[in-house]
């Protein structure tokens, strides 16, 4: 190899080894990728009411994946449940899976050829529940020989809209439940207004209707019974600041499509709607918000066909608020039974979860028992993170360019260095023109041009090989 093309390669060797050291680099950096999280839940026998959360991430930065179409494939021995959907602006996609719940179960989601999620499926052996909450408000003040408690229809009051309240009147001494008894509702300013149906029935019960503003709520309730006894309740209401009104029947026949309406704040513009029983979540959507003339924002959402029993509407303004129903989440509870009578018999409250004696007062009956339930949160866990299979593939992502930017490295200095033994044999020879090389310097100068061809070859692969795993 002539001197000249020696100087030039010790020119462009170190140039050609942080070239392929970038490459190497960029080939190991992370890429935006878009993957799914499924999120879990305790699920009726045949039928699996998951949620689909896709996000885009870039840099570590995660955002939702808006409008994505998805195909959720589950298998389950030889039974396998398909799913097409696409997702909201947050990136959610309520998922109804035909296939019964199992630990095992092979999950896929796919958006068109693209692999978002899979892996096997495993169910925590036990899951936190948290307790729920109690169904009577709490009281300051609660005196007089007529005694009241109140309940609230779904156990939080939404600001802003109407909130079914139900009193309960009996005798300080006795215990006995007080009909004919009227409440009136002192005037405060937390509350827009609240106004008392009808005296209360045979069984002590009447609905107070009351509307309330702001984040906390102060009631006071005046009770004159027909013999001219009187009691006060004055007490806090559980709010729920943020949350949506849901309006939907006290009872629905098993051939029926419950229908749940959604009022929400007007700023509010998707809601998340579930229908959960004390076991499972049975059903989920999510529903785009319309504003109304009113300022109002609504949407209603079809469920299907429900076996017999007690469920709860949850509406809640994020996609994970059903998890705590905490602020922001609303709950009614409703029955699914063929007659009015076959209802109380799903209640958890024995003694008010009974039909009257007079027909005509069940209707107002319903209502109480319902009032009397108190709606747990169904715990949720990640039952299949797609970012595993990603960050698996960046981790060896990472491994290849690394490998080739220390190759490239090293194949450099290797070059470097027989090129400086080169050009150093040849200087010794230059100085010592007079005589002859010795045989060191021949076997020098023979070996390094062998090892120059070589190292140049390998330094030429690795670059080579960085710009097609980066064009790959």
């Amino acid at each position: 190899m002539s001197s000249r093309w020696e100087k030039l390669l010790l020119v462009l060797v170190p140039f050609a080894a942080t070239l392929a050291v970038a490459v190497g680099l960029r080939v190991g950096a992370p890429d935006a990728v878009r993957s799914v999280v499924v999120y879990g839940a305790p699920s009726a026998e045949n039928e699996l009411a998951w949620q689909l959360v896709a996000f885009d991430e870039d840099n570590r930065a995660r955002g939702p994946a808006a409008g994505v179409q998805l195909e959720a494939v589950a298998r389950v021995g030889g039974t396998t449940a398909r799913w097409e959907g696409r997702t909201n602006q947050d990136g959610v996609a309520e998922a109804q899976l035909a296939i019964g719940m199992a630990d095992g179960m092979r999950l896929e989601v796919r958006s068109g050829g693209r692999l978002l999620a899979r892996g096997l499926v495993h169910i925590p052996a036990q899951l936190d529940r948290s307790l729920p909450t109690p169904v009577w408000m709490p009281f300051a003040r609660r005196q007089g020989p007529v005694v009241l408690d109140v309940a609230v229809l779904g156990q939080r009051v939404a600001p802003g809209f109407p909130a079914s309240l139900w009193v309960r009147a009996t005798d300080a001494s006795t215990r006995a439940r007080l009909a004919g008894v009227r409440l009136e509702a002192a005037p405060d300013a937390s509350l827009l207004s609240a106004l008392a149906m009808r005296p209360t029935t045979a069984g002590g019960w009447a609905e107070v209707s009351a509307t309330v503003v702001g984040l906390a709520a102060s009631l006071t309730l005046h009770a004159l019974s027909p013999d001219g006894r009187t009691g006060d309740w004055e007490g806090g209401l559980h709010m729920s600041p943020g949350a949506a009104m849901v309006r939907t029947r006290v009872r629905w026949l098993p051939d029926e499509e419950p229908e749940i309406e959604v009022t929400a704040p007007g700023t509010q513009r998707i809601v998340y709607v579930e229908i959960d029983n004390a076991r499972s979540r049975v059903w989920a959507t999510s529903l785009t918000l319309e504003e109304n003339a009113d300022g109002a924002s609504r949407a209603r959402a079809r469920a299907p066909k429900l076996s017999p029993g007690l469920y709860w509407a949850v509406a809640a303004a994020d996609s994970m608020g059903a998890t705590k129903l905490e602020q922001g989440t609303t709950v009614r509870p409703f029955f699914v039974a063929s007659r009015d009578e076959a209802a109380f018999a799903f209640g958890e409250d024995a003694a008010e979860c009974v039909p009257p004696s007079d027909s005509r007062e069940t209707s107002r009956a319903l209502p109480v028992c319902l009032a009397m339930t108190a709606a747990a949160p169904l715990p949720r866990w990640v039952a299949l993170d797609g970012f595993s299979l990603e960050r698996a593939k960046a981790a060896n992502a990472r491994l290849l360019g690394l490998a080739i930017a220390l190759g490239a490295i090293l194949v450099a200095v290797l070059l470097e260095g027989t090129l400086i033994l080169r050009a150093a044999a040849s200087s010794r020879a230059r100085l010592s023109a007079v005589r002859a090389l010795s045989k060191r310097d021949e076997t020098i100068a023979r070996a390094s041009g062998v090892a120059v061809a070589l190292f140049v070859a390998l330094l030429g692969f690795a670059l080579f090989a960085a710009f097609l795993v980066r064009a790959g």
